[in-house]
Formats: C-alpha cells, structure tokens, sequence
C-alpha cells in the first residue's frame, strides 16, 4: 500500500516538476523578467516539490530503480531498429487466377450476349418468312402446292430461281423508291420555280 502511495506521489510530483519546467521553457525564450519574478514567487514550492522527491527517492528502493532501468534497456535493445513496410503492390498467384478468370467469364458472357441476339435476330427473320409461306399456303392453295413440288424436283435450281427473282424485284423496289423520290424533287422543284415566278 505505502509503495502505491510513494509512486503516486513520485507520479504527482514528476507531472508538476514537467509542467513547471515547460513553463520555464517559454519563459526563458521571451520574457526574462518573468522568469525572476517566477522563481521568486514559486521558489518555496519548487523547494518543497525537490524536497518531496528527495524524500521520495530515499524511500524507495535504488536497486529496484536499477533494475527496472536495465529490464527497459533490454526490452529497447531488443526492438528492431528498422521496420520494413511493403510499399508496392503487385498482384500474387490468387489475385492474377482471379482476373484472368473474371476475364474469361466478361468475354464469355459477352460472346454468348452477342450469339443470342444474333440468334433472336434470324429466327425472326425465319418466323416472319414462315408466316409469309403461310399465308400464300392459306390464300394461294396452288402457288403453294406448285412452289412445295418444285422444291421436290430440284430444290438447288428452285432456290437460285427464287434468288434471281428476289434480287430482281429488291432491283424493281428500289428503282422505283429512286423514280418517286425524282419525281417528288421535280414536283418540288416545279413548285419553287412557280413561287420564285409569281414573286416577281
């Protein structure tokens, strides 16, 4: 019990030694007739404080003191002086496994993405011209039944005559969407002429 009141007091007294004494710092850098005035005024104290550490120093035991200094010396001694910190970063076996595979799955998934819209994309090119043989098959009983025995005869040849005939009318199509838009820009033509005419 009195070795916890001795240490308190020791801590006490040290903490109000360490405040006088950054007191005393700041003093002695600015203002050396406050210092003066400062000993003279606390000088009874800091004796007092000196005094109580003195007192306090003869109570406690010095080879305690000893080895307590050379417990700590030995547990500094034994710290290392230098800490190496991993600045860099590079990426290990794990973390290259993982995004080669997360890569692999992106041009997975994007080739399966861009597969299936290609797929959507035919069939309902097929479903419409299936519904468009449907039709001919409702309407057109005979043309149906022809086209149906010509492609049992010589399916090769009927495709090719087909082809012909389908790049002949998309030929057809197209010039005539080239004649309606001329005659469209003639008729248009015609109507500026008659404005610029009846503006005169």
């Amino acid at each position: 019990m009195q070795k916890e009141e001795i240490e308190e007091k020791v801590t006490m007294m040290e903490e109000l030694f360490q405040g006088v004494v950054g007191r005393m710092d700041i003093l002695e850098t600015g203002m050396a007739d406050f210092l003066k005035a400062f000993m003279e005024q606390y000088r009874n104290v800091l004796e007092s404080i000196a005094a109580r550490v003195e007192t306090a120093n003869k109570r406690y035991d010095e080879s305690k003191i000893q080895t307590n200094i050379d417990e700590l010396t030995k547990v500094v001694a034994n710290m290392p002086k230098v800490i190496t910190v991993r600045n860099t970063h590079h990426f290990g076996a794990w973390s290259k496994a993982l995004i080669i595979g997360v890569v692999i799955a992106f041009v997975l998934t994007a080739g399966s993405v861009g597969t299936t819209l290609y797929f959507n994309h035919q069939n309902n090119r097929l479903n419409s011209e299936a519904y468009n043989f449907y039709l001919v098959r409702a309407l057109y009983p005979e043309v149906s039944k022809t086209i149906e025995g010509k492609l049992a005869e010589d399916p090769n040849a009927f495709i090719q005559h087909a082809e012909k005939a389908m790049v002949k009318q998309q030929a057809i199509i197209a010039a005539e969407a080239e004649a309606k838009q001329a005659e469209q820009q003639q008729k248009a033509a015609k109507q500026r002429l008659e404005k610029v005419k009846s503006s005169k």
